[in-house]
């Protein structure tokens, strides 16, 4: 209780008045989670109760008997020289967060940035480091000292997380602006710290990726390497400009051709990957902002792997070994959605190869300006070892005469120069994600340095347990939240160990095979990349889990009141806290108010919105959490001698996907003239607010306009086309094909997509009825379709099929039952035994149609995803009774991912058998994406 008193002591405002009691409880509660223990044994970098500060500083000392500096309307930014953009920054946010005007000025008191190269300060005793910086806070304001601009920043980013959680919001709010008496110093164990976001398989915006920057740079992350180019598509403009002389390739196809695909598998609800490229003046502007907040982009083109996109938009790269072969008629490879790995590469043998290449990187380097490239080259499997190698021999030292900067690979390249000489790296980056740290040591020794992403404990794109919807599970499994990602040195994960003086850094890549938008990206990268970064920035004998997992507890407000989307752990308590809002009502009209606003991970409002209530379980569509307020929030308003009632309501629920968003506390009252109102919470706190009686109601919301679609009136079947839709309200999509949901888009706040969407290989030849449905609403188009596949006649119910025997099927592995070749769902397949043992061909799969049919055909559907288990030649038998056996076609399927008819002449029965001879890859395996029949009742 004492702790209590305390606290409501310190959270009084300029005026006299107690407005933010709350904090003193989330206090209490909040440092029950991961905070040490009462007989710990204190130090100087110790982190003081209340702190949210995320990256462990090397050293925080404060000082409870001395008074806080209070931001008050008064308040000024003083910088001069380099420190004036990081001092505007920081004057901007506050001004929207507080409403006070926040000058920038070059002397007087108040925060004082202070950027002098000759300054002399220690960390920890070390002299200054380019990223270092002290910060102090007295009543008498803050002063933050750095050599450079960019330690500058830090000390900014450090004081942003000493402020309250409010201090991150876009509009303006009543609390207590204190800063508790504090000096730090700090700075960074590695000069690298990044987070990798692919844009290649799904498709960010501009907006988005700025958001991603804005929400890490605050963790001081200070690289982004953005995953430009995969077989799934191409995201950067490269244009013609400055070509070589006699070089044929049309450059701009690329973003033209593969800029319009995408993945079109493994998402959410079955969304479709998003579409879309960078235009050369919208990349520099992602560079620009980044490097504003001291971000360095490095950008990568996947290569000689990973290439398909880059084979499907340009036919001089196709050669007859290049890989996959390319269509005859078409001159390039088909376009690939899947979420295949290894199976393209370019010709290491063709000199346009390394034309493009330089090219290509020619132009990232100089839209960027950074210190590297990054060239990808992992899973090159199908081109074999040899080819890979000469590949990189050529590509590095063409790479870096074209662009004049240093080169990052993924491990495999690092294997690739293990017969080159001493020198052979120099200026280059290995980023470590799995394999030999002898590779790894080797590059090291030859003039390399590392970037260490292990797979297992950076990730980003892995489930955080098995009931998360979206993520991978190869690498990380069972739990992969952040206790699992902070536990790990770059120096010792890798095998066998590399020196500190040989890494640069670390990173936690994002891929996006199941990455849909901006707001899922975010939620498997927090809180987990924070604890990544912590790895890099804290030095390893000060790092500590526990520690951690308390001041991971009070960031959480600060990123649900910046608006940004995370994973709300159960590992730790997450911390509440709440600000008024003054407010502008009409006169006399009996309306909505909002007073206030809560700040409360993973928590839910009661229906009848009265409630704020702890969410501890999954069994409502949410990942269980675990918060601060044990018990449900509740709150009433005193607005001058009225006792009103207090709802909540929520800008975004919580679901699957999705932390809780910010909760508004409202009155539903008339208000005649101006008045003061105490908004209280059940946990006795207290927050004083205004409300302006003025003006007239807001004029009604127009009625929702008529859901519209847009695609072209001719379309060819397996293409991307361009889609519109408007009208909609924001969320999921239905898109249907003559009433079959293919897959879902999602509408914007606006309740539009404009993008491309895909029509399916599979959809038959003619007119079709293309629907964008949501609920009520629906928009219709008819289409021409020009396609390959037809229905298959005298077509049998599906779902009247039963698997009746089948020689082999995989039961233990996730995907492999027999009954998923007749299960309407070309993701879910028939594969035969690849645990344990592994049978040998011949492999059949028999049908019971039910009832005796003259059969007429069969339909066979490929895997989509993977060669294993693709027939290659096969028999198919018809039989009346299931044992004696009619041969009626044999034959050899292709490998195209479109069903494939077989027809013949009638013959009667009810049991229909298909056995695969041989397969496509050439291995034991056989099975089916779908299966169907034709035939007509007996």
């Amino acid at each position: 209780m004492q702790v209590q008193k305390r606290e409501r002591r310190a959270l009084l405002s300029p005026r006299g008045k107690p407005y933010l009691l709350l904090a003193a409880f989330v206090t209490v509660l909040g440092g029950l989670a991961g905070m040490p223990s009462a007989g710990a044994e204190p130090d100087s970098s110790a982190q003081p109760d209340g702190s949210a500060l995320i990256p462990r500083p090397a050293v925080v000392q404060q000082d409870s008997g001395q008074d806080p500096f209070v931001l008050r309307p008064s308040v000024k930014v003083v910088a001069r020289g380099e420190a004036v953009g990081v001092g505007k920054q920081l004057a901007v946010q506050l001004r929207r967060a507080t409403g006070f005007r926040v000058p920038v000025r070059d002397k007087g008191a108040g925060i004082r940035i202070t950027v002098n190269p000759k300054a002399e300060y220690t960390v920890k005793g070390a002299a200054p480091t380019p990223e270092s910086y002290v910060l102090d806070v007295d009543r008498g304001g803050v002063a933050i000292t750095a050599r450079t601009a960019h330690g500058a920043f830090n000390g900014v980013q450090s004081l942003r997380q000493l402020l309250p959680a409010w201090a991150n919001s876009p509009r303006p709010v009543v609390t207590d602006w204190r800063v508790p008496a504090t000096h730090i110093e700090d700075a960074p164990r590695f000069s690298y710290r990044g987070v990798m976001l692919d844009v290649a398989r799904s498709f960010q915006d501009v907006g988005e990726v700025k958001e991603y920057i804005d929400t890490l740079s605050r963790l001081k992350m200070n690289v982004l390497h953005l995953h430009l180019a995969d077989d799934q598509g191409w995201r950067i403009e490269i244009t013609n400009d400055g070509k070589a002389p006699g070089d044929p390739i049309d450059y701009s196809a690329l973003h033209r051709e593969s800029g319009a695909t995408a993945m079109n598998q493994q998402g959410h609800r079955n969304e479709l990957g998003l579409t879309g490229y960078y235009t050369q003046e919208e990349y520099r502007d992602i560079v620009a902002y980044a490097r504003e907040r001291f971000v360095t982009v490095v950008p990568e083109v996947d290569v000689p792997g990973h290439t398909n996109a880059a084979l499907h938009a340009i036919p001089e790269l196709n050669t007859d070994r290049s890989l996959p072969a390319r269509d005859p008629g078409t001159g390039v490879v088909d376009w690939n959605g899947t979420g295949s790995v290894g199976y393209s590469a370019l010709d290491e043998q063709h000199d346009l190869t390394y034309t493009f290449v330089k090219h290509v990187f020619g132009q990232l380097a100089e839209m960027t300006g950074g210190p590297y490239v990054h060239l990808g080259g992992d899973e090159s499997h199908a081109m074999g070892h040899e080819r890979y190698v000469d590949f990189i021999s050529r590509a590095v030292p063409d790479i870096k005469a074209a662009t004049g900067v240093g080169t990052v690979g993924w491990s495999e390249y690092a294997e690739a120069g293990l017969s080159q000489g001493p020198g052979f790296w120099d200026g280059s980056v290995v980023q470590y994600w799995v394999g030999s740290g002898d590779w790894v040591r080797d590059f090291i020794a030859k003039g390399g340095k590392a970037v260490v992403s292990a797979a297992g404990g950076a990730y980003l794109d892995q489930k955080y347990t098995g009931e998360t919807p979206i993520g991978l599970t190869w690498a990380c499994s069972g739990t992969c939240d952040f206790q699992r990602y902070y536990d790990w040195d770059p120096t010792t994960t890798v095998s066998g160990g590399i020196p500190e003086e040989g890494v640069l850094g670390v990173e936690g890549p994002l891929w996006s095979e199941t990455v849909r938008g901006g707001d899922q990206a975010a939620f498997l990268t927090l809180p987990r990349a924070a604890a990544i970064l912590e790895t890099g920035w804290t030095p390893a004998d000060q790092k500590d889990v526990a520690d951690f997992g308390a001041r991971l507890a009070r960031l959480g407000p600060h990123l649900t009141v910046a608006g940004a989307n995370f994973y709300e752990s159960p590992g730790t308590r997450w911390a509440a806290t709440v600000a008024g809002t003054d407010a502008t009502a009409p006169r006399g009209v009996t309306t909505r108010v909002e007073l206030g606003q809560v700040a409360a991970p993973g928590t839910k409002v009661a229906e009848d919105g009265t409630q704020i209530l702890p969410d501890t379980v999954s069994s409502d569509g949410d990942p269980a959490s675990a918060s601060a307020l044990t018990e449900p929030l509740t709150a009433t308003a005193t607005c001058g001698n009225r006792e009103l009632p207090v709802t909540f309501t929520q800008s975004r629920s919580r679901d699957s996907l999705h932390a809780a968003g910010l909760y508004t506390a409202g009155v539903q009252a008339a208000f005649t003239k101006d008045t003061a109102c105490t908004l209280r919470t059940s946990a006795g706190d207290e927050v004083s607010v205004k409300v302006r009686s003025a003006g007239t109601p807001d004029a009604e919301e127009p009625a929702a306009a008529s859901p519209t679609i847009s695609v072209p009136s001719d379309v060819n079947a397996g293409t991307w086309v361009p889609l519109k839709l408007t009208g909609f309200a924001p969320g999921y999509v239905d898109i249907r094909i003559d009433g079959e949901t293919v897959y879902t888009v999602r509408a914007d706040t606006a309740g539009r997509f404009e993008r491309h969407g895909v029509i399916p290989a599979e959809t038959y030849h003619g007119e079709q009825t293309i629907s964008a449905v949501q609920g009520e609403r629906s928009a219709h188009e008819t289409v021409s379709v020009t396609s390959e596949v037809r229905p298959l006649p005298d077509l049998i119910d599906q779902s009247t099929l039963r698997v009746h025997d089948v020689d082999s099927e995989e039961t233990t592995g996730e995907n492999g039952a027999a009954v998923n070749g007749i299960d309407g769902k070309t993701n879910t397949i028939w594969h035969t035994q690849w645990h344990g043992t592994t049978p040998g061909f011949p492999h059949h799969l028999t049908l019971d149609l039910g009832r005796q049919y003259d059969v007429t055909g069969m339909q066979y559907t490929q895997r989509q995803n993977a060669r294993n288990g693709r027939i290659k030649d096969y028999r198919i038998e018809v039989s009346a009774d299931g044992t004696t056996w009619t041969q009626v076609a044999t034959g050899s399927f292709t490998e195209a991912l479109t069903p494939q008819n077989v027809e013949f002449s009638a013959s009667g029965g009810r049991y229909v058998r298909l056995t695969g001879l041989n397969s496509q890859a050439g291995n034991a395996f056989a099975g089916a994406a779908e299966l169907n029949v034709g035939g007509r009742p007996m």
